[in-house]
């Protein structure tokens, strides 16, 4: 198989991407998925102080890499702090805004929990900057930037998610933007 942006040859194959990519394509689309997200949402400007809660897990890791990627030569002020993502709300004291590695398996799953346990989904002013990227893509990106650290464990709903998601590839994001 062969890339479908350069002609190399391609390693990834994902259902959804129309097609198979090279690792340095992938790893391309995915840094300009979040470049998109950041910019189109507005959700950050030079002069905000921002920190990042760091929780050890893959997507943790792969997102302080994005970063370091995306802000390397801007003007931004971005400090870290290992912590969990529920006490984002005590370590971001004195921040203007809290960037979390939150992704678009969390996202979907916390709506589908809400749903189907008649609760309201929580509204938080954290920025969760990944929102577009699947587990699966993250695990790829991680790997193909040789990025360690441990996986997040997956809940029945996340299980069901990732089922549904073989057997119809994209309900992921269809489920995402139904949000």
């Amino acid at each position: 198989m062969k890339c479908i942006k350069c002609s190399k040859t391609a390693k990834i194959g994902l259902k959804h991407l129309g097609g198979s990519l090279c690792p340095s394509c992938f790893a391309e689309v995915i840094e300009k998925r979040v470049r998109k997200s950041l910019r189109d949402n507005k959700w950050l400007k030079p002069a905000d102080r921002i920190i990042y809660i760091d929780d050890g897990t893959l997507q943790s890791k792969a997102g302080i890499h994005l970063i370091n990627a995306i802000f390397k030569n801007q003007p931004f002020n971005i400090c870290f702090k290992k912590g969990l993502i529920k006490s984002a709300a005590r370590l971001s004291k004195g921040y203007d805004k809290v960037l979390i590695p939150w992704n678009m398996d969390d996202e979907v799953v916390q709506f589908l929990d809400a749903l189907f346990n008649a609760k309201k989904v929580p509204k938080k002013r954290h920025i969760k900057f990944l929102i577009n990227i699947s587990d699966e893509e993250i695990a790829f990106f991680a790997k193909i930037k040789k990025i360690k650290g441990t996986q997040k464990a997956k809940t029945r709903l996340g299980k069901m998610l990732d089922d549904l998601e073989k057997r119809y590839p994209g309900s992921k994001f269809g489920l995402l933007r139904s949000i």
